[in-house]
């Protein structure tokens, strides 16, 4: 997989607020954190895993008060 489909991958999981995909998601971003190597990549990084996490708390949010 490359890292352009990774990326696709990632978004559609922030846009459908899928939990396996976001979690699938949070784990490739420390991943990718942890083998980063110059700071704008782990700034680039950092706002992607900021993104996850944010669709993640919506998750919850969602399951705490389903309308």
């Amino acid at each position: 997989m490359t890292r352009f489909k990774e990326l696709a991958r990632i978004e559609a999981a922030i846009e459908h607020v899928n939990e396996s995909e976001l979690r699938w998601a949070d784990s490739y971003c420390r991943m990718r954190l942890g083998i980063a190597a110059r700071k704008e990549h782990v700034k680039y990084w950092q706002g992607i895993e900021r993104k996850v996490a944010a669709a993640l708390r919506e998750l919850t949010n969602r399951q705490a008060d389903p309308q």
